[in-house]
Order: structure tokens, then sequence, then C-alpha cells
């Protein structure tokens, strides 16, 4: 019990220095302008030009190629990851449609906590019904699959910024993605986000968080930490 109170009580701290900072943080967010953010640009303005349902039955699988693709930018097949072959990523999320689908009605700074409540316990089914991976380990690459398909609910997750930002180490679990969707919600609720949104990184509510814990977490995409 005394352990549990102690790591709420850093998660509590940790939350509201990124409240306090995210402002300055996300100004002086300079992050790299190659593959990686072309193609989410690219993933994030279909997302954004057509209904989910529409992208996700198209049978050219444009969507679902350009989301495969980021990932790869992303690094999510390399350095120890490697990711499914591109016919059993698209059944995995596949299989998961109806659940995305509902998700993708939820934006996370506009819901009450009994919707929020809701969207946290569909997330938890599809985190678990997830796996795009040949490698272990699904918070990564599911918070990153779930961002690109749902952006305004789920942020994407990474281990050397937002679980070391929050949790201290880069331990993977179910319950740290759930925590880390919690404090999002949390966060989004006292800041209005979408006065950070812009063309380059800051495409979505939710990536505004994490472009501001990069942006803490990494000097070197961090203007005022270069200087």
């Amino acid at each position: 019990m005394i352990e549990e109170k102690a790591m709420y009580s850093v998660l509590d701290q940790r939350t509201r220095q990124l409240i306090e900072n995210l402002p300055e943080l996300v100004k002086n967010f300079e992050y790299r302008k190659g593959p990686d953010l072309y193609f989410y640009r690219k993933t994030m303005a279909l997302r954004r030009k057509k209904p989910l349902i529409e992208l996700l039955a198209d049978e050219s699988d444009r969507y679902l190629e350009l989301i495969y693709a980021t990932l790869v930018s992303w690094d999510m097949n390399s350095r120890g990851a490697k990711i499914k072959y591109f016919d059993k990523f698209k059944v995995s999320i596949l299989k998961n449609k109806r659940s995305l689908l509902h998700l993708s009605s939820y934006t996370l700074d506009n819901l009450s906590d009994k919707e929020f409540g809701e969207a946290r316990r569909v997330c938890e089914k599809t985190y678990s019904n997830m796996h795009v991976m040949v490698s272990r380990g699904r918070l990564v690459s599911n918070s990153k699959t779930m961002h690109f398909i749902i952006p305004d609910l789920v942020m994407p997750m990474d281990r050397q910024n937002t679980l070391k930002f929050f949790f201290g180490n880069t331990g993977e679990s179910r319950s740290r993605f759930l925590t880390v969707l919690d404090r999002s919600y949390q966060i989004a609720k006292i800041i209005d986000l979408g006065q950070f949104l812009d063309e380059e990184w800051n495409l979505s509510i939710t990536k505004v968080i994490d472009n501001a814990i990069i942006s803490h977490m990494s000097p070197k995409y961090n203007i005022s930490a270069k200087q």
C-alpha cells in the first residue's frame, strides 16, 4: 500500500510538472524533419479527410499502408523491434475494427468523466486484442498504431520519453498504457491543447502532450536546452 501511494505521488508530481511547463515545452520543441514527419503528415491528412469506416474498408489499403510506413519510419522495425508482415499487420487492426470505430467518436478534451470511463474500457479491450509486432511488447507499438487511427484520444508512447517520464523506467504493460491515458485525459481537461496545433508535429491534441514530454526528456529536441 505504501509503495502504491508513493507511485501515485510521483505520478501526480510529474503530471503537475507537465501541466505547468507544457506551453514552454511545446514552444521550444524542435524535432526531426525527415521520413518520420513526412509519413506522419500524410497519415494524419488522410485520417482527417475521410470517415474512419471508409478508410478501413478501402480495398486499396492506402490508409493502412501509410500507417505501416509511418510505424517503420518511427523506428518500429529497427533496434530490436520487428513489425509483422503487412498482411498480418492488417488482420490485427481489422479484427479491432468495431472497437476502433466506436472510439473514433471520442475526443480527449471533450469528454465527461463517464464518457472517458467508457472510452478507457474500450481502449483496454483494443489494446489487449491488438498485436502488430513480431517482437515482444505492445505498449509502444499499440499506442502508436492506435494514435494514427484515433489521434484525438490516444497519444503515441515510447520507452525513453513517455515511460521514463511517468515511471522512471522503460517497462511496458497494459496498466501503464492505461495510466498514461488517464494522465493525458487529466491534462486535456486543464489545458486548452488546441491552441498549440500546427501543420508539423502538433497535428493532434494528444501529440501535443507527447511532444511536450519529448521536449522535457530529450534536450536535443528542445531549443532552449541547446542554447
